[in-house]
C-alpha cells in the first residue's frame, strides 16, 4: 500500500512537467482563402518606385489602397496568439499579390509581393501574445490567393 501512495505522488508531482514539455512544441497550421476582384496596380507601381528612389522596400501593399473593396472581396483574417510563437507564412496566387502581417493597431510588422504568374512568397516572424491580422491583396493577378500557416509555441 505505501509503495502504490509513493508511486501516485510521484506520478502527480510529473504531471506538470509533462504538461509543460506537451504544450512546449505545439504547432497549429492551416490555410485561408483571399478573394479580391477589384484588383489595384497602382500599389505594387508605387513599392517599386519607392525602393527604385530611396532603397526602401514597401511591406504594407495592402493600406490604403486605392480602389475600394468589392462587397464579396475577402482580404483579411483576423487571429490570435495564445504564447510567444514563430508565425510562418506561404502565400500563394496567379499573379501580383500582395501579403502582409499587421499587429493589432493596424501597424504592417512584416510584407511582400508577387508579381509573376504561380508564384509564392514566404513571410516569417516572431509574435507575442496578442490579436493579428493576415492582409492579402490582389495587385493585378487572379482574383484568388490562398496562404498556408504555421504557428509554433517559442517555448
Amino acid at each position: 500500500m505505501k509503495a502504490k501512495v509513493v508511486a501516485v505522488t510521484a506520478l502527480l508531482a510529473a504531471a506538470p512537467a509533462l504538461t509543460a514539455v506537451a504544450s512546449a512544441g505545439q504547432t497549429t497550421h492551416g490555410s485561408w482563402s483571399f478573394t479580391d476582384y477589384t484588383p489595384d496596380t497602382a500599389a505594387l507601381a508605387a513599392g517599386k518606385a519607392l525602393y527604385v528612389t530611396t532603397g526602401r522596400s514597401d511591406t504594407s501593399y495592402c493600406h490604403g489602397g486605392r480602389v475600394p473593396a468589392a462587397p464579396q472581396d475577402v482580404t483579411s483574417h483576423r487571429f490570435r496568439v495564445p504564447a510567444s510563437s514563430t508565425l510562418q507564412l506561404t502565400g500563394a496566387a496567379s499573379g501580383a499579390w500582395g501579403f502582409e502581417v499587421d499587429n493589432a493597431r493596424g501597424a504592417t510588422l512584416v510584407g511582400a509581393a508577387t508579381d509573376a504568374a504561380g508564384s509564392t512568397v514566404g513571410l516569417k516572424l516572431r509574435v507575442r501574445p496578442g490579436t493579428y491580422v493576415v492582409r492579402a491583396c490582389n495587385l493585378g493577378g487572379a482574383p484568388t490567393a490562398q496562404v498556408s500557416y504555421r504557428l509554433a509555441s517559442a517555448r
